[in-house]
């Protein structure tokens, strides 16, 4: 309705109270005039605010160290926020290095279309040396680019729970061209997949929305020993439903003979802390996490 009205044509003024223009208006008819201002102004003030919220940022920085992995904070190097242009976001971001290229990948979300898209953004010793450049697009909205290398070359997984599969799309060439290949994982509205190898196979995590749970709370997990399947559901599915620490922020990370995941705490609303989570059980029968850091 609010966009309905917004969009439709200016139409002149009516003079108030049926006088005429030249009419000197009174006290109470000027401030109905003035109300209706006010209420024209909100009413695109709100439309504003529908359209170009919420409104995600990426920050990044240079360490010398293990990072948050090792401190367990986000105290220390200042944070750098990557610029957007205001009709658009980027969020989701995935550092990635390839032929001695650092490129990072982002979520771009164009509040105008109103889906997202992959795009990369180059990074060198100082930090971005160029703006975001589109490198993978499809009619649906796709996010979370998750990088990995297989076999020499550099894949991705989009997030794509719009049409509810999980697909590998292949570099050709870095970062610019991606060539979808196969859908891995079908009827499946599966939010922020992430893929590793572990124990002799390939696991992926993902959140799962359906009658059992929702995309921020409702863990579920995947394993092929191949990497294009076939897949099969962990039989524990959801293996977890916990708001702080079901979603994925990222990639798995082994330190020390330990494997650890980032996770999205939204117990306070969708993205609004970072949990460090130890994996301690996981096999096909089992899975078991402890969080031991929330940022």
């Amino acid at each position: 309705l609010l966009i309905k009205v917004l969009s439709a044509p200016q139409r002149s003024i009516r003079p108030i109270d049926g006088h005429s223009p030249s009419s000197r208006p009174t006290l109470s008819s000027a401030s109905r005039y003035s109300a209706r201002l006010i209420s024209s102004s909100a009413l695109r003030r709100a439309y504003q605010l529908c359209l170009f919220s919420p409104h995600w940022r990426v920050g990044w920085r240079f360490v010398d160290d293990g990072g948050v992995w090792e401190s367990r904070s986000l105290a220390g190097a200042p944070w750098n926020d990557i610029a957007d242009p205001g009709v658009c976001f980027y969020a989701d971001p995935f550092p990635y290095t390839s032929g001695g290229k650092t490129f990072v990948f982002v979520e771009e979300f164009d509040h105008r279309e109103g889906k997202g898209a992959i795009s990369a953004i180059p990074f060198d010793e100082r930090g971005p040396t160029g703006p975001a450049r589109p490198v993978l697009s499809e009619t649906w909205h796709l996010s979370y680019p998750f990088l990995f290398e297989y076999r020499g070359e550099v894949w991705m997984i989009p997030e794509s729970s719009e049409v509810k599969k999980i697909s590998l799309y292949r570099a050709d060439p870095f970062p610019s061209q991606w060539t979808f290949e196969v859908d891995i994982i079908d009827d499946t509205d599966a939010h922020d997949a992430s893929l590793m190898q572990f124990a002799g196979k390939w696991w992926i995590f993902a959140t799962v929305r359906d009658e059992l749970g929702g995309a921020m709370d409702s863990l579920s997990i995947f394993f092929a020993d191949e990497l294009f399947g076939p897949w099969s559901a962990h039989p524990r599915n959801p293996v977890l439903i916990d708001a702080g620490g079901a979603r994925q922020a990222g990639r798995f990370h082994q330190r020390e003979g330990k494997l650890w995941r980032p996770v999205q705490d939204c117990r306070g609303g969708y993205g609004r802390a970072l949990g460090l989570a130890e994996v301690t059980t996981l096999d096909q029968h089992d899975f078991n996490q402890v969080v031991h850091t929330v940022l």
